[in-house]
């Protein structure tokens, strides 16, 4: 056998919520129309995941209104190793017992690394904004700054060309001498 766990009666009623006292006459039906459970040394029935599958569908059967012995009939025609066993797994192999406080417990972790991880990712979000604003604002300023730097230089550019025009002839000869002397001043600094 594919599947190597084997289940009894108890625990194979538990799981399709039926009483074991119909479980085993559909047990006893099936049988005598020729379906086979295994059994072990003290001839119990030993249900394995294809026996599982086979009673999973007569419950269906005859909860959707088919006649006992049509369901019976049913299921002992249907090949269920081949059809379903990959489909479905086995009771124990996939069964996790958690008490609800556990439960909440994984369930309120959960919730908290979600809400944790969003908060994260929206604070990131929210100063990556803000700093391209910053940014933004800092770029508006400075070019505001440099544009009224160059208005007050042509202002001042123009009020002295304004002031030269307007001085005579030996003004301008005065202003130039004492350019000349500042310059050669400075050249004598300089030019050591």
């Amino acid at each position: 056998m594919e599947n190597t766990y084997g289940y009894f009666a108890k625990d194979v009623a538990a799981s399709l919520d039926i009483t074991t006292s119909t479980l085993r006459r559909w047990s006893i039906e099936l049988e005598n129309k020729g379906y086979n459970f295994d059994r072990n040394e003290k001839n119990r029935r030993i249900y394995f995941e294809r026996d599982f599958v086979a009673l999973r569908e007569l419950k269906k059967l005859i909860g959707n209104n088919v006649t006992f012995a049509d369901a019976i009939n049913a299921v002992v025609s249907t090949d269920f190793e081949k059809k379903n066993a990959q489909k479905t797994p086995t009771v124990y192999n996939t069964e996790i017992r958690l008490s609800k406080h556990e439960l909440e417990e994984i369930v309120n972790r959960a919730v908290t690394d979600a809400i944790e991880k969003d908060r994260e990712k929206t604070f990131q979000v929210f100063e990556e904004k803000l700093n391209q604003e910053i940014e933004r604002r800092e770029s508006l300023f400075m070019a505001e700054i440099k544009k009224e730097q160059e208005e007050k230089q042509q202002l001042i550019e123009a009020a002295a060309k304004k002031e030269e025009e307007s001085q005579g002839p030996e003004e301008n000869a005065e202003q130039d001498k004492q350019k000349a002397k500042k310059r050669s001043f400075f050249q004598r600094i300089f030019n050591r």
